[in-house]
């Protein structure tokens, strides 16, 4: 399938000297095996035995994988310089579903750890360093080694701290903090249809045979609140949603099932491409389109509610709440939204109603909380992004800059002190995501470069 496929090799570009040996397959011009022998044991009589070795299981839009492959990559160089038999693999479960779902890969990244001669694995985590991995794989004395002279890993983390960072590939420096990308409301529509579909091909089933009764319940409630919130403008996905619906007790025997309803119910195979989730990279597209989703989702319910009898906005909260707990993997991401729906982060155990209400502004509740939920994620990220490259924290200006709306795109919506009015919030977010003008709503993109010189800017997922 299309759509983003590898972390740590480029299409068409085999990188010959990095520590980290990606997993290929036919599409990327290399051969690769349905059976790899670093982790199957080979079929024909051998005297191969597999050396020592780390997998990393990731996925290439998760933004933990993201941020965790510059570090796996500098942790395979340091554990090699000490044992150069030990062999580091990476597996995108995007390009080797079948092989993830075998292995019950159901979060990212996981991290498995294979001795020398075996293929019984233990579990890693991201936080081991090399002298625990040597120890995991029966190298006490090089765990000693590296305990005693220090690793490349601790010392990159006593490195120099610059304001900004630099991306070595490039020589380029990366802008601590990015306007928001120009967007508009079909654009949203667009984004947010692509990653609905690329949640259904690469998120469902996670595991081979048909779905547990938890989690068909909570792949039915999630679809039929879709087809109630989603405007009628998304019509490829309410065709595909109907279809699934129409015959759920066959989408739920398994992920072929569900490829073929999808594929029976539209005239075409989706792009794969995000309009404005990226910045030139298409593994950014998917999180960022399903936040999009989200919102839109959100924001349809009070639309919804006005002309038919009410949603309670709690209903809509848990069973977005369900359907991230059960079919979205990135491990942290996911950890972090439960954490923060399940302590009532931002009130939301008073604001969201269990009962029907015929109040509108208690549905604008829901998409209000969302849009709180979602800027505190950025904040968060973007301290996790500068803390990763040894930056700074944030200022509380720049904490600002990470928020959406951005000021000059809506300075009615803030006030002096950062706080925000909303009734101008709740019109912004219904103009971006259901009734939008786009020449209102565009947002222009400011200090941007995409001619490729200068500094290369990381957006901010919206």
């Amino acid at each position: 399938m299309g759509g983003p496929q590898y972390l740590y090799h480029k299409e068409g570009v085999h990188d010959s000297e990095s520590s980290v040996i990606e997993y290929l397959n036919d599409n990327s011009g290399n051969k690769g095996l349905l059976h790899p022998d670093f982790l199957y044991k080979p079929s024909s009589s051998s005297d191969f035995s597999p050396p020592p070795r780390v997998v990393e299981f990731y996925a290439p839009w998760c933004p933990h994988c993201q941020h965790y492959a510059p570090r796996y990559k500098k942790l395979a160089t340091e554990v090699m310089q000490v044992q150069p038999s030990i062999k580091f693999y990476a597996v995108s479960c995007v390009a080797h579903h079948d092989i993830c779902k075998a292995h019950k890969i159901n979060s990212y990244p996981v991290i498995k750890f294979f001795k020398e001669g075996s293929y019984e694995s233990t579990k890693g985590g991201v936080n081991n360093g090399a002298s625990s991995v040597l120890k995991e794989l029966g190298f006490e004395g090089g765990a000693a080694a590296v305990a005693v002279g220090g690793g490349e890993t601790d010392k990159l983390r006593k490195a120099d701290k610059s304001p900004n960072h630099t991306d070595s590939n490039n020589d380029k420096e990366i802008a601590r903090v990015v306007p928001f990308r120009d967007h508009d409301v079909h654009d949203a529509w667009w984004d947010a249809s692509v990653s609905f579909e690329f949640a259904l091909k690469n998120g469902i089933y996670m595991e081979n045979g048909s779905l547990p009764q938890e989690k068909q319940e909570a792949l039915r409630e999630w679809l039929e609140l879709l087809s109630k919130s989603l405007p009628s403008q998304m019509g490829r996905t309410h065709d595909i949603i109907n279809a699934i619906l129409k015959n759920f007790s066959r989408a739920v025997q398994g992920q072929s099932e569900l490829d073929n309803l999808v594929r029976d119910s539209v005239p075409s195979e989706p792009s794969w491409a995000w309009r404005t989730c990226t910045y030139g990279d298409n593994k950014m597209g998917y999180t960022c389109g399903l936040w999009e989703l989200f919102h839109i989702m959100s924001v349809g319910v009070v639309e919804y509610n006005q002309h038919n009898p009410p949603i309670a906005t709690r209903h809509a909260s848990e069973t977005l709440r369900n359907y991230i707990d059960h079919f979205f993997q990135c491990d942290v991401c996911r950890i972090n939204f439960l954490s923060m729906y399940d302590t009532c982060a931002f009130d939301g155990c008073h604001r969201l109603s269990t009962n029907p209400s015929l109040s509108e502004q208690e549905w604008r509740e829901l998409p209000l909380w969302l849009w709180e939920t979602h800027n505190d994620v950025n904040v968060r990220l973007l301290g996790e992004r500068l803390d990763q490259n040894k930056e700074t924290k944030p200022n509380q200006w720049e904490s600002q800059q990470a928020r959406w709306p951005p000021l000059f795109a809506c300075p009615n919506c803030w006030r002096e002190d950062r706080s925000w009015e909303e009734e101008k919030v709740f019109k912004h977010l219904h103009n971006m995501y259901w009734s939008g003008n786009p020449s209102y709503i565009k947002i222009p993109t400011i200090g941007t470069n995409d001619s490729g010189g200068g500094s290369r800017l990381i957006p901010l997922r919206w």
